[in-house]
């Protein structure tokens, strides 16, 4: 029998079960078995789990915390039970270590650990989890504060005092005043950290929240800004999907294919490049992988967040999960350099879904509304620097969508970001032919520039 259970509690969690069970898996102590008790999840979140060692997962209709918590426990054989929620990602290979090592005083019957905001957290979850869990380690004799977002207790003291199947939230301080009350003590260890992105209250009085925040990340920059090793830049798993139609081909678009490759082949951060072709060859002469766009049902009626959750599927059945894909159309005839390892970059550190270049714009538009009357974006005529500029969407450029969002059907959704784009002749494609002579002219200059 393992000496520790782990209960991981989840609903919907396809963005976060993955970065939680790797580092769960990759702790220093080993000694564990792993329990999920499941709300009912209508994402990828059981799929994913299943890529690991998870011992049990258990299916819970009516969701209470203390419920949940119990299920768990039943199906579980561990002396020691953790806590811990599947959006909280622990923030090293010792995390579980540190935990237990707290239990060689027979009179601690819990350990709660600390919990960390992550670089996108919003600030005023930021201040909240950096003003609650400090770096001092405390024993708790009368406090009886504990959180079940990072947590371990004793299987005997649980038989004791179960937790509280009726209350709706707060079940783990309703348990450690019980155990508090009955002589036990509860210890706070800084050492067993994890990642908490949505923080203790999901945000409240943004504007004070953004005060407080600042002052603390002047104080504690990297603390503030850190993030889970495998949500780093240089650790993703993003994978690069390029669709061709078979009328698409010429020998322009295969220059500009053959340039596109190679610039996805320079990225530090792109795993993988796909080919989504009827053509083969195309994958064989570039030394891609490739996707058989024959196998997807009636392709030529899909949208193309039809077509990138297909082409997704494809790779997944391979045994590769990206964590998100970048969507590319080759006809581009330019793009600045490094943009693919920017925007990773953009996505990673703040959090988005997705995130696409945007070509600055300060024209006035002009749309219909309902009633067929005109309406302006921007009714000011002040100078620009006192505007601010629209975006031209420049998906085809580089679309770089989260795989739960793909999964659901869409490529742009979510938290969104956009990488401003300064020159209009990131824009020319193939297909405008009045770029065409632009084209020309522009590497023509190009060349000379590199010459000289």
């Amino acid at each position: 029998m393992p000496l520790i259970s782990i209960i991981i509690r989840s609903k919907n969690e396809e963005k976060w079960i993955d970065h939680c069970l790797s580092s769960v898996f990759s702790q220093n102590h080993k000694d564990f078995e792993v329990i999920l008790v499941d709300n009912c999840s209508t994402d990828s979140t059981l799929k994913i789990a299943r890529r690991y060692p998870v011992e049990k997962i258990l299916n819970i209709d009516n969701f209470l915390p203390g419920l949940s918590i119990n299920e768990g426990i039943r199906a579980s054989s561990g002396d020691y039970i953790v806590c811990l929620s599947a959006h909280c990602v622990p923030r090293n290979e010792s995390w579980l270590a540190n935990l237990v090592s707290n239990f060689k005083d027979n009179n601690v019957a819990g350990v709660y650990g600390r919990q960390l905001p992550v670089a996108f957290t919003e600030p005023s979850d930021k201040r909240d989890l950096l003003t609650v869990f400090g770096e001092d380690k405390r024993i708790q004799i009368k406090d009886y504060f504990f959180h079940n977002a990072n947590s371990m207790f004793r299987r005997d003291i649980w038989q004791e005092i179960p937790f509280d199947e009726e209350v709706t939230n707060i079940e783990d301080r309703v348990w450690g005043k019980k155990v508090i009350e009955k002589g036990y003590n509860l210890i706070y260890e800084p050492l067993a950290g994890v990642f908490h992105h949505h923080g203790l209250h999901h945000g409240n009085n943004p504007e004070r929240a953004r005060g407080v925040i600042s002052v603390i990340e002047k104080v504690d920059h990297n603390l503030v800004n850190e993030l889970p090793e495998s949500l780093k830049p240089e650790n993703s798993n993003v994978c690069a999907v390029i669709p061709i139609k078979d009328d698409e081909i010429n020998q322009i678009s295969l220059e500009l294919l053959a340039d596109l490759i190679l610039e996805l082949k320079s990225s530090n951060f792109v795993q993988e490049i796909y080919i989504l072709s009827s053509e083969k060859s195309f994958s064989d002469q570039f030394e891609v992988k490739f996707i058989d766009r024959m196998k997807i049902d009636k392709i030529d009626n899909l949208s193309l967040d039809e077509v990138l959750s297909r082409a997704l599927g494809e790779i997944e059945i391979t045994g590769i999960f990206p964590d998100s894909l970048i969507y590319i159309n080759h006809d581009y005839f330019f793009r600045p350099s490094d943009i693919f390892d920017d925007l990773i970059s953009k996505q990673k550190i703040n959090g988005y879904d997705c995130v696409f270049p945007g070509l600055i714009d300060y024209s006035h538009y002009w749309s219909k509304d309902k009633f067929s009357d005109f309406k302006q974006n921007d009714s000011s005529m002040y100078s620009r620097d006192r505007r601010s500029p629209n975006y031209k969407a420049l998906y085809g450029l580089g679309c770089l969508t989260s795989s739960w969002l793909i999964r659901s059907g869409e490529m742009i959704g979510g938290k969104i970001g956009i990488l401003p784009i300064y020159e209009a002749r990131y824009s020319m494609r193939r297909k405008e032919k009045d770029y065409a002579w632009i084209y020309d002219k522009l590497k023509f200059q190009e060349a000379k520039l590199n010459f000289t």
